[in-house]
């Protein structure tokens, strides 16, 4: 499990320098990727999908211009000018991305891709798949999300709690996993500004940090789902909420306003 850990590090890692991200977001395109690209690039194009493009990882340039803004203006309580980020949001855009099993192309100049909002899922579902296939029944697999293996080996399912965002050392509930996967993202997490109003979930269609909830947590079947989900939502509102719920009985959606 932690040689596959590794393995898939150097594939998808952004700080990593050799990874095969790292190529892509230097160059541009990356040829003959790993196998694992494939599934997990599509994977992004179904989350996309479902999130009305609330999730697209094409917002690693509006990420840089806000941590590049506040590194400069560490007391500054206003954002980055609109030239700024209308800028960064001609480099975005998952519809600028194509793949196939060959070659992967960024088709905008100075594009990149952050994989921070899947990866982490898609590790934990592909460690999961390991510890199945080696027998494991009643697992609890937490590799920054949560992905429960059956259910918990007292016959019932795994409690799973979900922080306040208000008061991050208390819990704001308790959620249920029997075979399923929980992934939370959250604005308190990593804020830009003193004040927390400048943070890392970045709107890919504003490209300002306009989240509706302070945490939002997603419950899927898989991992990989679960995480994109959770960061794709942060950006909609309760009734886009409710109607994927109503169309995909399978997720469940937990907010926190």
């Amino acid at each position: 499990c932690f040689t596959e850990i590794r393995r898939l590090e150097s594939l998808l890692s952004l700080y990593a320098p050799d990874s095969e991200l790292s190529q892509l977001n230097r160059t541009g395109q990356l040829d003959q990727p790993s196998p694992e690209w494939q599934s997990l690039l599509n994977a992004v194009q179904h989350a996309h999908l479902q999130t009305k493009g609330g999730f697209d990882p094409t917002v690693q340039p509006l990420w840089q211009t806000y941590a590049e803004y506040f590194k400069r203006y560490p007391d500054a309580n206003e954002g980055p000018s609109s030239a700024a980020i209308e800028d960064a949001l001609d480099r975005t855009g998952w519809e600028h991305i194509s793949y196939d099993s060959k070659m992967i192309r960024l088709e905008r100049p100075n594009m990149q891709l952050t994989l921070n909002g899947i990866a982490q899922g898609f590790i934990t579902d592909h460690i999961s798949r390991i510890l199945k296939e080696a027998g494991y029944e009643h697992v609890l697999v937490e590799l920054g999300e949560t992905r429960a293996i059956g259910s918990h080996p007292e016959q019932r399912p795994w409690s799973i709690g979900i922080k306040d965002a208000n008061q991050p050392t208390n819990l704001h509930e308790v959620a249920e996993l029997d075979n399923q996967a929980l992934a939370t993202s959250g604005s308190y997490g990593s804020p830009f500004s003193k004040d927390g109003n400048f943070h890392h979930l970045i709107d890919p269609i504003t490209g300002r940090p306009s989240t509706a909830w302070k945490s939002l947590s997603v419950i899927a079947p898989t991992a990989t789902q679960a995480d994109a989900l959770s960061t794709g939502l942060s950006f909609a509102s309760a009734a886009e909420i409710a109607a994927l719920q109503a169309a995909q009985p399978n997720l469940k959606v937990l907010t926190q306003s």
